[in-house]
């Protein structure tokens, strides 16, 4: 496998680079790369060199010349060449079931071609720009019309906005997570993160008042939320719950059953949420052992129980395909519970390899299963949970994925997360709270967006707070105000 690329050229021509890069199993590596890419773009044409060295970075071993037109077709097919080429120089499937479509938000682009052509000639575009399969253009149509009632453009919806809250603290570190933060254990400055994060939440609130929005879906996630003591996520959750409006989707990512206790259920009761997240991940102890979990599966199973026969809570719950020494054994006994206890919705995850991560650095990484058997453990999934009443409803794609896969969120009928098909198809507000967090303004018809990025380093969070709150303040005048 080749390891690292470095590109060096016109920006237009980096992000497609990276993109396909990406898709193939390559990481950007400045200091080292094995793959040197130049770019140029003159006399109406694009140019990519490619310059692969030994694996001892000593001598050129091999170098390859794509050239297109200088349009953004020409990046496109120069992207899906380089793509082919270097997982056939890899000795990879170059055959992937999604052709040569790469990025996050496929069904971002179907519902992009959607709203000017027909279905027919929607699949047919796709078909003939991307190479996808017949499968995936299924998959595609399908999770797209379930999506398309709550995206559809209307004159109101840019004062319709979703919330995210963001609390960058877990318990233990999972081994195929690059999480860019800290154990919650380890940070020793909770209270100034408490304080900062109230205030953001206020500040959130007058933007809200001001431009009279509408919050249909509020969603805290990380990290995990329930890391928290009990008496700073009682505070933090009661500060968050002042956003709520009438019938809003409320959901609180509660995904380590060690971090979870009654109190904490009680307060999330008390505060009005009616959606959690439990992720078992897999429910074979040894894996959980190998991948860094904190629980056991009988913990898992018994709040699983607990939060079903005490709350009205809707619940999900995440698993992933192609963890360390998974078997299709192991992913039957995973759908086996889920057909058992029935939870609303069930994510099914494609594990993706990330640089910086445990496994990437090789804890666990010879033991992880072939890119076939994941592809026949995620078609198994697929299969088994819409035999049981599950449609998937929203879905979206990972560099490093293994097989080039998908990860793929299944509901019971009428029982989908809005939130999530928001925050996919991205076509409605999200305003968002805490380190790491993203704001995004945008409406129709070409959605453009303009962004806001909070820091991940949560000691610069707290301490740029003010500059930070001034500035979305600002994008939100330039977005309500001047039309």
């Amino acid at each position: 496998m080749l390891n690292g690329y470095h590109y060096e050229g016109p920006l237009p021509l980096g992000s497609v680079v990276a993109h396909n890069c990406g898709a193939a199993g390559l990481f950007s590596n400045k200091e080292s790369p094995q793959v040197i890419i130049t770019g140029e773009g003159l006399n109406n044409q694009y140019t990519l060199k490619l310059d692969i060295l030994d694996d001892t970075r000593t001598y050129l071993a091999h170098t390859k010349v794509f050239v297109d037109e200088l349009t953004a077709v020409g990046r496109r097919k120069l992207g899906q060449a380089l793509l082919l080429y270097l997982r056939a120089y890899q000795g990879l499937d170059i055959h992937s079931e999604w052709g040569t479509l790469v990025g996050v938000r496929p069904t971002k682009l179907y519902h992009k071609y959607l709203d000017t052509c027909s279905i027919e000639e929607t699949k047919k575009r796709l078909k003939e720009e991307f190479f996808i399969s017949d499968e995936k253009l299924d998959l595609l149509s399908s999770v797209a019309h379930y999506q398309r009632p709550y995206i559809e453009q209307k004159a109101s919806n840019d004062k319709r906005v979703a919330i995210y809250g963001g609390i960058p603290f877990c318990q233990t570190r999972c081994t195929y997570c690059s999480f860019p933060y800290g154990l919650i254990q380890d940070y020793p400055h909770i209270q100034n993160f408490k304080k900062s994060f109230i205030d953001d939440i206020e500040h959130m609130k007058s933007l809200i008042e001001r431009y009279q929005l509408e919050i249909p879906t509020l969603y805290m996630g990380g990290g995990t939320p329930t890391s928290l003591d009990e008496d700073t996520f009682c505070e933090i959750l009661q500060s968050f719950t002042s956003l709520v409006t009438n019938d809003c989707e409320y959901t609180i990512e509660a995904g380590r059953p060690d971090s979870i206790t009654k109190k904490k259920i009680l307060d999330m009761q008390r505060c009005g949420v009616n959606r959690v997240s439990i992720n078992p991940q897999s429910l074979q102890d040894s894996i959980l052992k190998i991948i860094g979990r904190g629980h056991t599966v009988s913990s898992i199973t018994s709040l699983y129980t607990y939060i079903r026969n005490h709350t009205t809570f809707s619940i999900n719950m995440d698993f992933i395909a192609g963890l360390p020494t998974q078997t299709m054994q192991h992913m039957i006994e995973n759908i086996d519970y889920i057909c058992k206890v029935h939870p609303e919705n069930v994510t099914i995850h494609t594990l993706a390899l990330k640089k910086g991560s445990p496994l990437y650095n090789g804890i666990g990484r010879t033991e992880m299963p072939s890119e076939m058997l994941v592809k026949e453990m995620v078609a198994y999934t697929k299969e088994r949970l819409q035999a049981e009443g599950y449609i998937p409803y929203y879905l979206y794609r990972q560099q490093y994925m293994t097989g080039q896969l998908e990860n793929i969120g299944y509901t019971l009928p009428n029982k989908e997360c809005i939130y999530n098909i928001h925050i996919m198809e991205e076509r409605q507000p999200v305003l968002s709270i805490g380190p790491g967090s993203s704001s995004k303004w945008m409406r129709g018809p070409d959605y453009r967006q303009q962004k806001q990025h909070m820091p991940k380093d949560v000691n610069v969070y707290i301490s740029t707070l003010g500059t930070l709150l001034n500035k979305r303040e600002s994008l939100s005048k330039k977005f309500w105000e001047v039309v």
